[in-house]
């Protein structure tokens, strides 16, 4: 005969206090992905613009020696798609946090809670990108001035 453990069958229990915690972040989160929508929908015109501007003047771009508008405004359209990916994750968990806690609903919390999850992995993942190309960008512009210096 087999032998269930208690802890088996235990379901955890939400209180009330956690269930207002978890509106109060659905709440926030959801007027921070607004306003990341927002944001991203102003970078996305930009890019274009920036396209837009840049073939019109690609060829002093090109005598300055410096990228072109088209390459600078890819590179602004490409971050655009990138941080759109965690501010969907953000309205996600506050939509589905709101519908589970409205409907009483574990596999709804644990939906938002995996949209939470997948927010801060894609959060910390631009986070390191940013990092690596900071410190790219440092190296770059200490090389270029080293040997400008050298060059003198």
């Amino acid at each position: 005969m087999e032998q269930n453990s208690p802890f088996e069958s235990f379901e955890m229990q939400i209180s009330e206090s956690a269930k207002g915690f978890l509106k109060t972040a659905a709440g926030w989160s959801m007027f921070l992905s607004i306003i990341g929508f927002i944001g991203l929908a102003f970078s996305l015109l930009s890019s274009f613009a920036v396209m837009a501007a840049g073939s019109a003047f690609a060829s002093a771009t090109a005598a300055m020696g410096g990228m072109s508008g088209m390459a600078i405004g890819l590179i602004l359209l490409i971050f655009c798609v990138l941080f759109f990916i965690p501010v969907l994750f953000l309205f996600k968990f506050s939509t589905s946090t709101r519908q589970a806690l409205n409907e009483n609903s574990t596999e709804g919390i644990t939906k938002a809670l995996g949209n939470l999850k997948s927010y801060f992995m894609w959060s910390g993942i631009l986070t390191i990108i940013w990092i690596v190309s900071y410190i790219g960008f440092i190296i770059v512009v200490a090389t270029a001035a080293a040997t400008m210096r050298g060059s003198m």
